[in-house]
């Protein structure tokens, strides 16, 4: 296997890099980051030198540029085609070249090819790029910088490129740097790191910004990531940047002289209005990359996923890698016949279908007929090592109408353009685990988006002074969920336009207004922002919002004319474009459409910042910165299968995966509620939970039995309804006997024979009393078995019945 990092690409052999050095500029929910590679031709004979890397889907690459023996060339951004032809034509005159593209497979993999570098001369390639930033559920920022690009698998008989697959690991290691400097719009709480230990300084001046370095070495096998804390992560606000009027070529830009409006929104509403009826369908990727704990938790997920589904519903499982296989041909009614039927497919599932082609189970999905009143929703999982990308999105989009798609990225390398791209044109939404996650919790609070109604109408309002108006990117508004972030741009221009040399001050409202259908009424969810800006303050804003802005507009652009001419008037690298230098020892810079501007320090005054609460105001805090395998049937039954194992490498270093064992490739353990599975009886651990506000005792009344399984063991025995029947499983997995639980039953339920009830109350008590830290996971089943305790309990009996319950779990 050919080696990963810089590759000589008439041999394949390694070019090793001497460093890496990383600096970024954290603002709000934006980062700017620039990455300088330095490395030496060791040999006696000019190279021609490739490197392969990944970024994020959505960021933007605004700036490349090489310093060779001491010359510094800038890049120009030319056509794709133009570009290869310049490259190529330079190299074949003997001028040393470079040359930046994007994968036409995917947008989140990036080559750079640097031709005829001298030999024992030394080159230091440097690259910008500006992208948006996640905000988790609980107030993070996340920073991702990603290292680590898996092999992309190539469906047999496709037309695409299989280079990538070819790649494998760095042989040698390098001095890696990084740091950070944040601005954030409130006092900042924290900053950590998963993998890594980090030294921060916050400035005691003003505590909303720090500097950030990396405090030990960087691992090669991890994405680098940076969560980021602070007071009011989830107040909706806006970030300007001002209109440029001329670059730094002297040349008019239409584009750059327009204010862009960055508005992030965290929508709220009713938490539990939630769809009573759906098709549920859960795809699963048992590609042979999938092997070891990633598909460990696959199983784990579909056990939760099953069991939390509402009664009213139809649901499939479809496990797909060369070939994929349904759990029914079409899915059917969830009742307990065939929730007992799916647990058991799941129980087997394992990493054995070889390569990874999403399209033909997709295919298949959406051929099957739409049930009537019951919104299908695709959940797709998987590790996201495929290389037609742009045909499962296209597929996906096609269908939008008649089904939401949502997708979870499993592992270091998983591919952002497939797992977000799927999800947008799918109208739902993505999330990505990586090794300090659990997929549990992303699979269940995805589910809950699912059970959310769907949001209607969503429109943006702008109220500007006469003769001004804006431009909504992205122009289709993306699907709305309670409390998930919300980004859009405005580009703001005027009618009637001013001398070049005008300088007009705006200010502005902007509402977002939306409906919700529950399906008996509509709900109107309204924010509103203000905001200020500056039009025609010549070359003294920063470009970052300008950027994030046309990349937002290329990824949804079919019009191949209008993204060329937007990459160029912002100077990102497109699908369609690509940056190119020559060096042709004259030291002259090469020219280009535009020349970025420098960066300015944090405390400038510059007029890019921070602005408004809901309900606008003026600006509260200043600104801050200016910155594959043989093809098998479609579908086969599960005695067909066969072991697939698929190797991965990554980019900073660090040696391959290795291919799956077959010992991975054995039957996989069962998981509690199987008919052979008897969890053993030991005490559950204390703890107390706040879901059922129930009085929990203190330790000298804790149980007397250990249950070292986890919280799966009780949902495993869950019904469909969500009830849970007496039965000695049950009780061991309490620490109980069944006859201590039926002693405890109250006389009128154990009269009336409905000691389901009671069993339900019981095991709802040990669930929250035991497993609190898990509630995220568990918590929609526990919903689900609480309202039909409700529904079948005589009225306003319920607190008193859990009382009695939580007693019985902590007697001795």
């Amino acid at each position: 296997m050919a080696s990963f990092g810089l590759i000589n690409k008439a041999n394949s052999s390694c070019i090793p890099i001497k460093s890496i050095s990383i600096s970024s500029k954290l603002h709000g929910f934006t980062a700017q980051v620039t990455a300088a590679m330095e490395f030496t031709n060791d040999g006696n004979n000019p190279v021609e030198v490739m490197y392969v890397f990944p970024l994020d889907e959505e960021a933007s690459v605004c700036d490349f540029q090489a310093t060779i023996d001491g010359r510094t060339i800038v890049a120009e951004i030319q056509d794709k085609q133009e570009a290869r032809n310049t490259y190529d034509d330079a190299i074949s005159s003997g001028f040393s070249a470079f040359h930046l593209e994007e994968s036409d497979e995917s947008s989140d993999v990036f080559q750079i090819n640097v031709g005829n570098l001298p030999p024992r001369v030394t080159a230091t390639i440097k690259l910008t790029f500006v992208t948006t930033l996640k905000v988790e559920r609980e107030g993070r920022v996340v920073f991702m910088l990603p290292t680590v690009l898996n092999p992309r698998y190539s469906p047999s008989g496709s037309n695409v490129s299989s280079k990538m697959a070819s790649l494998g690991s760095m042989s040698k290691l390098y001095s890696f740097y990084f740091e950070m400097n944040v601005h954030c719009a409130s006092p900042i709480i924290k900053i950590t790191s998963s993998h890594y230990q980090l030294t921060v300084d916050i400035n005691p001046d003003d505590n909303r910004q720090a500097t950030v370095r990396l405090d030990n070495n960087h691992r090669y096998d991890n994405d680098l990531e940076v969560h980021v804390l602070c007071q009011q992560p989830f107040q909706p606000h806006t970030l300007v940047e001002n209109g440029v009027t001329k670059s730094t070529t002297g040349i008019p830009n239409p584009f750059l002289s327009k204010p862009v409006v960055m508005l992030n929104f965290f929508p709220e509403f009713d938490r539990n209005a939630t769809l009573e009826r759906g098709e549920f369908i859960f795809v699963v990727d048992q590609s042979g990359s999938m092997a070891g704990s990633k598909m460990k938790s696959a199983r784990e997920s579909l056990l939760l996923f099953l069991k939390s589904l509402p009664e009213n519903c139809y649901f499939n499982v479809v496990g797909f890698g060369s070939s994929f296989n349904k759990l029914f041909d079409r899915s059917e009614f969830y009742n307990d016949s065939t929730l007992s039927h799916a647990c058991g497919y799941g129980e087997v599932m394992e990493a054995n279908l070889g390569g990874t082609e999403i399209l033909d189970p997709l295919r298949d999905v959406f051929s099957q007929p739409v049930i009537k009143g019951y919104p299908r929703q695709i959940f797709l999982l998987t590790d996201g090592e495929v290389s037609n990308t742009q045909q499962v999105i296209e597929l996906v989009r096609a269908n939008s109408t008649n089904a939401r798609c949502f997708t979870f990225g499993i592992g270091e390398g998983a591919s952002s353009h497939l797992v977000k791209g799927v999800a947008r044109a799918g109208l739902g939404t993505a999330e990505f685990v990586s090794a300090r996650d659990r997929l549990q919790t992303k699979v269940m609070k995805t589910l809950k988006n699912a059970f959310q109604p769907a949001v209607k109408d969503v429109s943006l309002t702008w109220n500007l002074p006469k003769t001004w108006t804006a431009e909504t990117v992205p122009v289709v508004n993306p699907t709305v969920f309670h409390g998930n972030q919300l980004v859009m741009f405005g580009l703001l221009s005027r009618k009637d336009v001013p001398s070049r040399t005008s300088i007009t001050a705006i200010e502005g409202t902007v509402t977002l207004t939306g409906y919700i259908d529950d399906g008996q009424h509509l709900s109107l969810i309204r924010h509103v922002l203000k905001f200020s800006a500056v039009c025609g303050n010549p070359a003294e804003s920063s470009l970052l919002l300008h950027r994030l802005c046309a990349k937002a507009s290329i990824l949804e652009q079919d019009d191949d004319g209008h993204v060329i001419q937007l990459s160029k008037s912002a100077n990102i690298i497109s699908r369609l474009t690509s940056f190119v230098g020559v060096d042709k020892h004259t030291g002259v810079v090469v020219s280009r459409p535009f020349q970025p501007q420098a960066v300015l320090p944090m405390n400038s005054g510059t007029m890019f910042g921070f602005y408004g609460n809901i309900g606008g105001g003026l600006p509260t805090v200043p600104g801050g910165v200016g910155f594959g395998g043989p093809t098998q049937p479609q579908s086969m039954n599960m005695a067909q299968r066969f072991s697939y194992g698929n190797t991965g490498g990554n980019l900073l270093g660090g040696p391959p995966r290795a291919p799956s064992s077959s010992s991975n490739m054995g039957k996989a353990p069962l998981l509690p509620g199987s008919t052979n599975y008897s969890p053993p009886r030991v005490p559950p651990r204390q703890s107390s939970s706040k879901l059922l506000g129930l009085k929990m005792m203190d330790k000298e009344s804790s149980p007397s039995y250990r249950n070292t399984q986890t919280y799966l063991s009780l949902i495993a025995l869950q019904t469909a309804s969500g009830a849970w029947q007496p039965t000695d499983k049950l009780a061991t997995v309490c620490g109980k006997t069944l006859s201590e639980i039926r002693k405890s039953c109250p006389p009128e339920l154990y009269q009336n024979n409905k000691d389901i009830l009671w069993a339900t109350a019981v095991a709802l008590a040990y669930l929250t009393a035991t497993f609190p830290d898990q509630q995220d996971e568990w918590g929609i089943a526990a919903d689900k078995a609480m309202k039909w305790l409700k529904t079948n309990l005589p009225r306003d009996s319920f607190e008193n019945i859990m009382h009695l319950a939580s007693r019985c779990i902590f007697k001795r």
